[in-house]
């Protein structure tokens, strides 16, 4: 990941205070840092929310679904459909019939999920498993999906994806999210994982990658890095390169729009 490497060189380590000090940071947290700085502070210093938008509110529905379907053991089809039923987000859609239309979608997806996981001969060890560990001063925090324990023993840490932006095994491998999952695993909850895996449930396809521990490493580093300057309340320069993704642009001072 030697973009890591390159980041940290630009973004040398503030200098050591006498008294360290010390936040609690998330893989959510270090994305929107990475991608603007300023979204950030916005986000996560004044508060600032994003509108739910039909695709984030499917995204919720279907992660709120499948955990109460999976906490409930759930063994029908009927079952989860009325998992989500009970757990559907209404918010985001300009009027009923784009909300229906969304919430076909989320039938179909879970029907997908369903069929699959009939072929799946692993154990379910953990649904919605928050982790803490320690980092230097800080704490990170996270949530994992899933954490399944497969036939010969191993250990296999699950994020659920709704969206379509399938990713091959070089990119999972290079995966942030899920290098944060597994050490959250490893550090925070004591269990050793063998398998990284990225659940795409609208195509009812997984992508599997062996946990790696030394590029796990790299992204401490990375993630301690971030932590010192969000903890000091320093470097929030806007990049406004992300501007035409960012759900706040609308109302952000420093957004730059195409015309």
């Amino acid at each position: 990941m030697s973009w890591i490497d390159d980041w940290l060189e630009k973004n040398p380590a503030p200098k050591k205070q006498a008294r360290a000090v010390g936040t609690e940071i998330s893989y959510s947290q270090l994305r929107c840092y990475l991608e603007c700085p300023w979204q950030f502070k916005l986000r996560y210093k004044d508060r600032w929310r994003s509108p739910h938008t039909p695709a984030s509110s499917l995204g919720v529905s279907i992660h709120r679904a499948l955990e109460a379907y999976q906490r409930g053991n759930g063994a029908t089809m009927d079952e989860l459909l009325q998992a989500y039923e009970e757990n559907w987000v209404h918010a985001g859609f300009p009027d009923p019939a784009t909300q229906m239309e969304w919430y076909s979608k989320g039938e179909e997806i879970l029907k997908k999920f369903f069929a699959k996981e009939q072929e799946c001969d692993a154990s379910i060890e953990y649904l919605e498993r928050e982790f803490f560990f320690p980092l230097g001063p800080h704490m990170v925090r996270g949530i994992v999906d899933r954490i399944d324990k497969r036939a010969d023993g191993s250990i296999e840490v699950i994020d659920y994806k709704s969206h379509l932006d399938i990713k091959n095994e070089d990119e999972v491998k290079e995966n942030i999210q899920l290098m944060i999952y597994g050490l959250g695993s490893q550090e925070g909850l004591g269990i050793e994982p063998s398998w990284l895996s990225l659940y795409y449930v609208a195509v009812g396809k997984k992508v599997t990658v062996p946990y790696d521990r030394e590029k796990a490493e790299n992204v401490l580093k990375l993630l301690e890095r971030v932590a010192d300057f969000i903890a000091l309340g320093k470097k929030f320069p806007a990049d406004t390169s992300f501007c035409s993704s960012c759900g706040l642009s609308d109302q952000c001072t420093q957004a730059e729009l195409p015309a």
